[in-house]
């Protein structure tokens, strides 16, 4: 859709583009589907070494309905790339997008609706459920349910808590944008996890509703971040840190990260940014506490492995 109605709440779309050549365009085209009217897209190279700047000048021509805004910038990650975005946009809602994945046409369009239709007081993220597809839009076969399906709505934090229940990827969510106000960005210092991260802040504050309709199609291929453990771990590690600085607690990612250390025969000290927990934390990982954790969990290893291979593979 090409206008903007003056009464309808507005919506920019933010996609983080690094070294994404080989989908952007694709990406950009349903962005161009959308039967919602956009206000503006943000596309930020992060720093890309290939076509990436190409491809989005190519679509600039092929998409000019789309008010497609290119901001180039060194390579400073996800983070900052998305938080470089929402900086930029001026919309009532901001719709983030993965610059390898696909949205229906009816994607903003039915969330926008819910957010204007919704009883609750102080909704402030509307997510959906999505598919899963390989490099070639083809629906993994190898997923249990092809769709998968959301089920946290309201008041959800308490959940949260025990892991990422929102989405498999920022792209199936919409934001209502002062909601930044109140949270903040997402955290640059996180290289994985910072959704997880972004959704428990903002969940301190606001409710959550989903459209259960399979409205995201989230790409899986052999670059994608969620298959390097270690680099998995020490993000959730940084994200227990913060919970510790804090004075709160997550006995359950607590729980995990001794589980997975037990498991692998490691050292706390062998995950990358142990050094930088603050010292409660570090202690919880090591010496009497861990062997402490370690027995107690010992009778639970084969459950822990299960979960471990599922959530690791």
């Amino acid at each position: 859709m090409t206008g903007l109605h003056p009464s309808l709440p507005t919506v920019d779309v933010v996609i983080p583009a690094y070294n994404a050549e080989t989908f952007i365009a694709k990406t950009l085209e349903s962005v161009a589907k959308q039967s919602y009217p956009i206000q503006s897209v943000i596309v930020v190279n992060d720093g890309s070494i290939d076509d990436t700047e190409a491809r989005i000048l190519q679509c600039i021509q092929s998409f000019p309905h789309l008010n497609i805004i290119l901001i180039n910038q060194e390579n400073a990650g996800l983070s900052a790339a998305r938080n470089a975005g929402i900086r930029r946009s001026g919309a009532d809602y901001i719709a983030l997008l993965d610059a390898d994945d696909l949205w229906s046409s009816e994607k903003l369009s039915n969330q926008v609706q819910l957010f204007s239709n919704s009883p609750m007081n102080h909704l402030g993220v509307v997510y959906c459920a999505y598919l899963l597809i390989n490099e070639q839009d083809q629906l993994l076969s190898s997923t249990p349910k092809s769709v998968i399906a959301p089920t946290l709505r309201g008041n959800v934090y308490q959940k949260l808590l025990l892991g990422n229940f929102i989405s498999g990827s920022g792209s199936s969510v919409l934001i209502k944008r002062s909601v930044f106000s109140e949270t903040g960005l997402f955290d640059e210092d996180l290289r994985a996890c910072e959704d997880w991260d972004m959704w428990m802040r903002i969940a301190k504050k606001y409710q959550f509703d989903f459209i259960n309709e399979p409205l995201v199609s989230i790409r899986v291929h052999q670059n994608n971040m969620q298959k390097d453990a270690m680099r998995m771990l020490s993000a959730e590690l940084m994200v227990l840190n913060k919970f510790t600085e804090c004075g709160e607690e997550n006995t359950f990612l607590l729980w995990k990260i001794r589980t997975y250390l037990m498991n692998k025969g490691l050292n706390a000290s062998s995950i990358p940014g142990f050094e930088k927990c603050c010292t409660k934390l570090q202690s919880q990982l090591r010496g009497w506490r861990m062997d402490i954790a370690s027995t107690l969990l010992a009778p639970l290893r084969t459950l822990a492995n299960n979960y471990l291979n599922q959530k690791h593979k």
